[in-house]
């Protein structure tokens, strides 16, 4: 996970220093700290969801592998959605904080297009990776609960979320 982080790293330093040399004319991505407030709490809320789904898994008795990769399977799931969605609350903080509105809309710009779409498409696909184990366990009610609570965050907060952030980048390049 440091390897992802540090690859991470780098790669905002890259786009921070492309922005520096880019200046197409634009107004501000118009991004607010409310804005990070929102991601960090769904990430926050992702990250409490992993870290029961792994508090249950190292309950599970050791003979039992199927289950084991089953909790294995949500958790790592889990994790991915919350890397996913750590990189979105980057780039809308760097966003924020940067003084050249030009510089804000480039970064809205590369998110519009690419980040957001692919991260909304990200999520789905992992609430319905999490949602497979309950159909692959129906009697199991534990994954049934994670599930639910799957599309609670996801489909309920986190997706809507970046659908408005899209909505509103795209309002600002009419």
């Amino acid at each position: 996970m440091n390897d992802r982080i540090a690859a991470l790293a780098v790669w905002l330093l890259v786009l921070v220093g492309a922005i520096g040399l880019a200046t197409p004319p634009a107004r501000a991505a118009g991004f607010e700290e409310n804005d990070t407030t929102r991601l960090a709490a769904v990430s926050q809320a992702i990250k409490s969801f992993e870290d029961d789904v792994s508090s249950a898994l190292h309950d599970l008795p050791s003979n039992d592998a199927e289950l084991i990769e089953s909790y294995a399977y949500v958790e790592l799931n889990l994790e991915a959605a919350h890397e996913r969605l750590n990189t979105v609350f980057m780039l809308v903080a760097v966003s924020i904080y940067l003084e050249s509105s030009s510089d804000q809309l480039l970064i809205a710009s590369v998110m519009h297009g690419q980040l957001l779409p692919q991260s909304k498409n990200f999520l789905q696909e992992k609430q319905n990776a999490i949602a497979s184990m309950a159909a692959a366990h129906p009697a199991n009610q534990i994954f049934a609960a994670y599930s639910d609570r799957a599309k609670v965050i996801f489909r309920d907060r986190a997706i809507p979320l970046l659908d408005e952030l899209s909505r509103r980048i795209g309002d600002l390049q009419r």
